[in-house]
C-alpha cells in the first residue's frame, strides 16, 4: 500500500462523534437504546457523519452514502450520580486500606496496602507526610486526625498492573450498600 493510499485510509477513518440529536427531526439521540449512523463522502472526499432516530431513518430515501451502522447509546450520568460513585470508590478504599492496614504485616499485602494508600493520596482521602526515620511512608487521614504508616515498595519490583486489579476486585467487596437496603443477617 503506497503512502497516499494509506493517507486517504487514514482520511476516511477520522469522522465526528454521534449528534445528541436526530439530523432529520432534532429529536434527541442521546439516550439509552440504539439508531442509525451514517458516513457521507463530501465532493472534497471529507468525512461527514450523520446521525438519525429510527423513524427518519425509515422514511429517509436511500441516498448514496459511504458506509452505515447502528450506534449504541447509554445515557451517562449526572453530576451528582458521579460525585455518589466517587464517594462510594473513595469509601470501599478506605475501607480496604483500613483492612490490609490491619494485616500490613502479611508480606503478600504490602504492595496492595502501599498502592492503595497512594489511590486514597490522588483521591485526597489521606495526605502524605513524609518518612519515618527507618524509611516507612506516612499517610495522614484529615477528618480522622489518624496517621498510618507504611511500608515503601520499590516500584520496580512489583507488578503494579497485577496488584491494581487484585485491588479493583477486592474494592467491590468492601464497597458500602446503597441506603435503604438491608445487608443479609441484619433483618
Amino acid at each position: 500500500m503506497s503512502s497516499v493510499q494509506a493517507a486517504d485510509r487514514e482520511q476516511y477513518l477520522k469522522f465526528s462523534r454521534p449528534h445528541n440529536a436526530c439530523l432529520l427531526c432534532g429529536k434527541a439521540l442521546n439516550v439509552d437504546g440504539r439508531h442509525p449512523s451514517l458516513i457521507h463522502l463530501s465532493d472534497k472526499e471529507e468525512t461527514i457523519r450523520q446521525d438519525f432516530c429510527g423513524e427518519c431513518w425509515e422514511k429517509k430515501q436511500r441516498g448514496d452514502y459511504f458506509s452505515y451502522w447502528v450506534t449504541k447509546r447509554v445515557t451517562s450520568e449526572s453530576p451528582e450520580q458521579r460525585r455518589l460513585n466517587r464517594a462510594e470508590r473513595n469509601e470501599a478504599l478506605w475501607r480496604l486500606f483500613a483492612a490490609l492496614h490491619e494485616s500490613k504485616d502479611a508480606p503478600d499485602l504490602v504492595p496492595q496496602l502501599f498502592l492503595v494508600a497512594h489511590l486514597l493520596m490522588k483521591y485526597k482521602v489521606v495526605v502524605y507526610g513524609g518518612k519515618t526515620e527507618d524509611g516507612k511512608l506516612i499517610f495522614k487521614h484529615p477528618k480522622l486526625g489518624e496517621t498510618f504508616e507504611i511500608a515503601d515498595v520499590a516500584l520496580d519490583g512489583v507488578d503494579f498492573a497485577k496488584v491494581n486489579a487484585m485491588v479493583e476486585e477486592q474494592a467491590l467487596n468492601f464497597r458500602p450498600e446503597p441506603a435503604g437496603e438491608v445487608a443479609a443477617g441484619d433483618e
